[in-house]
């Protein structure tokens, strides 16, 4: 299997040429930022799922050693490939195979066109779904009675 390295701490290498200013960096959480401001700009996407430790005080997240990153994305390198990983809640009734594919694809475009990155995977997660302004009229009270059902929100 091949020796995974997580880029907690590391930054990305833009240019592989050695330029006579000097390296040009960036950090994996502002590339994490530009996946995340990629999806949440796909039709049909609501927001990023939350990591797990967003809710924890920030003195307990440097303890524990986490780096706050962007929720729900994930930038991995595996001898020389970029993976990255995704969770994301989509609004209802949207075509789940649909939204996860442009996800990957604007997530591709970004990254090649803002860093000039080669991702070779967008792995997506849809993590839940939100109901929309439609759904939310449902007065559960009343499913069958077709005679009162409640008023839209304004």
């Amino acid at each position: 299997m091949a020796k995974s390295t997580d880029l907690t701490n590391k930054n990305f290498l833009l240019t592989k040429e050695e330029m006579a200013d000097g390296q040009m960096l960036v950090s994996k959480s502002a590339l994490e930022a530009v996946a995340s401001s990629a999806a949440l700009g796909v039709k049909g996407v609501v927001s990023m799922q939350e990591n797990v430790y967003d809710h924890l005080p920030k003195y307990l997240t440097k303890v524990a050693g986490a780096m706050p990153k962007a929720s729900g994305v994930s930038l991995k390198q595996e001898d020389g490939e970029i993976f990255v990983d995704m969770a994301v809640v989509l609004e209802y009734g949207a075509v789940i195979p649909k939204v996860a594919f442009s996800v990957q694809q604007a997530v591709k475009s970004d990254l090649a066109n803002l860093a000039g990155l080669t991702v070779n995977t967008v792995n997506v997660t849809v993590s839940s779904l939100v109901p929309d302004d439609d759904h939310q009229n449902i007065d559960p009270e009343h499913l069958f009675d077709q005679s009162k059902q409640k008023e839209p929100a304004k």
